[in-house]
């Protein structure tokens, strides 16, 4: 290892986390944040993660989120310091952790300060919570610290939740880590029938069938497509076969494809700026890793509404509700 890192030297037979460090790079240090690269440093998030959730369940249940993000910060200001320099406690625990890990998977000052702002971001992802313990609560959880008695506590505060800002139940699988990322979507999956219905009535349920048949066979078709067909297939469909459009931007997503997300996004506004899927689509995309950036999408598609002549005044009040509610929660 290099004793010189993250710009300051550690002396001797002292013990320091940035001493496990490895050297900055020009190529390195380019990178902004880790956004779209999370699962490059999982394991460095997922350890800090782990040591905050381990230390609030097993050694102290009265810390707060801000006593996490205080901690961290500490850390990182700090890590040239000797270990003995942090508190007993969380701080050394953290640190301890990341010293183990670095030790077989070392990284860069740079890199560290990055999964730390990572950690940081996620905790402060869940301060509309109304809790002061909100992410301590959450990483306890998912990190499967809980008893099965505690898990169905917690389970059952977050459905308490969700009902009380006018969220689904599949947006409480959603914070709980059970559902998928089309479940943001739920909220415009009525658009079509009901709009629909306010031009021709309800289909006969013979017709419903067929409907649903050719949906099935578009559906398997497209799955069996590579992936340079699929993107031309929906720059010339995805308006129509939005669901698709939604299922290959969240495949992209888990890949961590956002170039090509934003390729697509960038071509389809070029035909279509009246795309109101595609903006909820693209909110959904970015709401954990960059919801600043998410909530510009989903006041585009609260603008969109007024473009839409064909929605019943009805529809129209109901989506407007529900991107105001999405939007004033991100705030």
């Amino acid at each position: 290892m290099n004793h010189e890192t993250g710009g300051r030297f550690i002396k001797g037979g002292e013990d320091s986390l940035f001493w496990h460090l490895v050297p900055d790079t020009p190529k390195v240090k380019k990178i902004k944040s880790l956004h779209g690269r999370e699962y490059e440093y999982a394991e460095h998030i997922g350890i800090a993660e782990y040591s905050i959730a381990r230390y609030f369940y097993e050694a102290d249940r009265k810390i707060k989120d801000k006593d996490a993000v205080s901690a961290l910060k500490n850390i990182i200001k700090n890590g040239n310091k000797n270990i003995s320099f942090f508190k007993e406690g969380l701080e050394k625990e953290i640190v301890k952790n990341l010293i183990e890990l670095l030790d077989e998977k070392p990284v860069t000052h740079h890199e560290l300060k990055l999964v730390i702002d990572s950690v940081l971001e996620i905790i402060g992802n869940r301060s509309w919570m109304e809790d002061e313990k909100a992410y301590l609560k959450w990483v306890a959880y998912v990190m499967d610290f809980f008893t099965e008695e505690e898990n169905e506590e917690y389970e059952t505060s977050i459905k308490k939740l969700a009902a009380k800002l006018g969220l689904s139940g599949k947006h409480a699988d959603l914070i709980l880590l059970k559902g998928d990322e089309e479940d943001y979507f739920e909220f415009v999956e009525g658009y079509g029938d009901e709009n629909e219905r306010d031009e021709g009535g309800e289909r006969g349920e013979g017709e419903e069938l067929t409907e649903e048949e050719m949906i099935a066979e578009m559906e398997s078709k497209f799955l069996s497509m590579g992936d340079p067909e699929k993107f031309d297939f929906l720059l010339k469909n995805g308006h129509e076969f939005y669901e698709l459009l939604g299922l290959y931007i969240s495949e992209l997503s888990e890949k961590g494809e956002f170039g090509k997300i934003q390729e697509l996004y960038s071509k389809l506004t070029e035909k279509y700026d009246d795309f109101i899927y595609l903006y909820v689509f693209m909110g959904a995309t970015y709401l954990e890793m960059d919801p600043g950036f998410a909530k510009s999408y989903f006041e585009q598609a609260l603008r969109t509404l007024d473009k839409l002549n064909d929605l019943s005044d009805s529809t129209r009040e109901r989506l407007k509700t529900s991107f105001l509610n999405l939007i004033n929660k991100i705030n």
